[in-house]
């Protein structure tokens, strides 16, 4: 919440399981066949925290860590993943009708397993039992 350490400058496409609901506004569009398009080219665009919590002091970021790189994607193996999880928490309230939690934190999952991050289950854990403090607060502060 207000650490962001990556900017995507291109729209993400990403298929969810996340069927008949609907969402667009400037950063994000979830068609009710469950695709999702993050859009990167609003502003200077979609910037996220990665796998949250994460905290800045001066130039050095401390909290829970990025995985490796991935070398299909040339990105860290839960670059995608976190985005798509941050991108439904932030916007879960806006999406008609709404998601379930479960159901943000199982794409998590999924997409972490897809990229062979080993750590997949302990991540998916973490956000299980802390995401609902992420949660109650987008639920709660977004305009």
């Amino acid at each position: 919440m207000g650490v962001h350490i990556y900017c995507i400058k291109k729209d993400y496409v990403y298929k969810t399981a996340i069927k008949n609901r609907a969402l667009e506004n400037e950063w994000v569009k979830l068609e009710a066949d469950g695709t999702i398009i993050v859009k990167g080219t609003n502003r200077q665009g979609y910037a996220w925290d990665g796998c949250s919590p994460k905290i800045k002091i001066k130039d050095i970021y401390f909290g829970t860590p990025e995985a490796v790189l991935n070398f299909n994607t040339g990105q860290s193996k839960t670059y995608y993943a976190s985005l798509i999880h941050d991108v439904l928490y932030q916007f879960n309230k806006d999406i008609k009708p709404p998601i379930k939690r479960i159901d943000a934190d199982r794409e998590f999952y999924c997409i972490l397993k897809k990229d062979n991050f080993r750590f997949a289950a302990a991540y998916y854990r973490a956000v299980r039992v802390l995401g609902w403090l992420y949660w109650q607060y987008f639920k709660n502060h977004r305009k």
